[in-house]
C-alpha cells in the first residue's frame, strides 16, 4: 500500500468517525417526551390487594 492510498484511508476514516461521533451526540440530546396518555398509562398501579372486595366475591 502506497502512501497516499494510506492517506486516503486515513482521511475516510477520520470523516467517518467525526460523523459519527456528532450523529451520536444529537442523538443522546434528543429527548422526546411520551404524549401525556402513555405517560398515564405508565402511572405505576397499587400493589396492595383490597382483600374486602376478593372476599365478598
Amino acid at each position: 500500500m502506497s502512501g497516499r492510498q494510506f492517506f486516503y484511508i486515513l482521511i475516510a476514516t477520520l470523516i467517518t468517525v467525526i460523523i459519527w461521533a456528532t450523529l451520536d451526540i444529537l442523538h443522546s440530546r434528543a429527548k422526546i417526551q411520551p404524549p401525556e396518555e402513555v405517560q398515564k398509562l405508565l402511572e405505576p398501579i397499587d400493589p396492595n390487594l383490597d382483600t374486602d372486595t376478593i372476599n365478598s366475591l
